[in-house]
């Protein structure tokens, strides 16, 4: 496919990863319902089947991340990558992990805050402000962010290993026996390492296959891979392995891939390319938004469901908003909250 075919297809795709994460953490019946909602069919469809459907999201984002690293990739490039990622990554990763924890800080003096952010006072303490800017202890959501960092600061080491096809390939029979034996790497999660790492395999050996124009053999194998994923998916929900999960959320990706053809996307909108801000700020108006109106309207369900349902537009439209303020009024902050994209 072309250059501007491909960009346009990464940036449907992340933007689709980016309303999957809103989805999963727009649960709300236990606001609207109370403690006693956990068998309630709603409670049970936002926290059980909605993360079953959407939970490919997150290794998709580390696919795309680590496809876009290597894609054209030799060593001579590294510094230039690294230097490039340290604005995109390490630094607005600092900022929104000090941001986060500045912000529970704050509100947890305040009286009506305090019962938005469900704490008790906070001590503001050294060790607790480096726990919270280095590992994210009050923005979990950056838990993959950090995996990338740690993946971009191994390049040398992936490059060495992934470059040649067999030693690419023992490597990944490496990882996947760790998955099986629920053995981590020392502060990386063995599934993210193979999110990665299997991208990073296909930007060096097999770009012409990735970037190839869609047509029906593409179709076929996508599906292939999404219904592979798919039981794969079912036999963990089955038997508890967690290797077929890991692979269920490595094929899934993949196979839509192939599957969607890039003509019968749309023309890329605004909002769509602010996906890592949105990713970085949703999880604020998600739960300041669900809190207010399960105040508004307690016990009711279809309230709950109706917002559930369309937070992903809400999420966007806010954040959107926020962005569209700071790129005019605060233009050197948006570029460190967006990593200078």
């Amino acid at each position: 496919m072309e250059e501007s075919s491909f960009r346009k297809k990464v940036t449907w795709f992340n933007f689709i990863c980016c309303l999957f994460v809103i989805w999963n953490h727009a649960g709300n019946a236990e606001l609207f319902l109370g403690e006693a909602s956990a068998g309630h069919p709603l409670y049970v469809f936002e926290y059980t089947t909605t993360p079953r459907l959407l939970r490919i999201c997150i290794p998709g984002f580390i696919m795309l991340t680590g496809y876009l690293f290597y894609r054209g990739f030799d060593m001579g490039q590294l510094r230039e990558k690294w230097a490039r990622r340290v604005k995109s990554l390490l630094v607005p990763y600092l900022f929104w992990n000090a941001a986060y924890y500045a912000g529970y800080m704050a509100a947890s003096r305040i009286g009506a805050l305090r019962a938005v952010i469900n704490r008790p006072v906070l001590a503001v303490t050294l060790s607790g402000f480096l726990q919270a800017v280095l590992h994210y202890s009050f923005n979990p959501v950056f838990w993959f962010m950090y995996q990338i960092i740690l993946l971009v600061a191994l390049a040398p080491v992936l490059y060495l290993i992934l470059k040649n096809v067999w030693t690419g390939l023992a490597f990944f029979c490496f990882v996947l026996i760790r998955i099986y034996q629920q053995r981590q790497f020392p502060g990386l999660n063995p599934d993210a390492v193979l999110y990665y790492s299997a991208a990073a395999f296909a930007a060096l050996h097999g770009r012409r296959l990735v970037e190839a124009p869609w047509n029906g053999r593409r179709a076929g194998a996508g599906l292939l891979l999404i219904g592979i994923g798919m039981m794969l998916g079912h036999f963990y929900y089955t038997s508890g392995q967690v290797v077929a999960i890991v692979l269920c959320q490595l094929l899934v990706p993949a196979g839509a891939w192939l599957l969607v053809p890039e003509r019968i996307l749309g023309r890329v909108r605004p909002f769509m390319t602010c996906t890592f801000f949105i990713y970085a700020f949703h999880f604020i108006p998600v739960r300041l938004i669900n809190k207010l109106c399960a105040a508004r309207f307690p016990g009711n369900v279809w309230a709950a469901g109706i917002l559930f349902a369309v937070m992903p537009a809400v999420a966007v439209a806010v954040c959107y908003q926020a962005a569209r303020f700071m790129r005019k009024y605060a233009p050197r902050v948006w570029a460190v909250v967006n990593g200078g994209r």
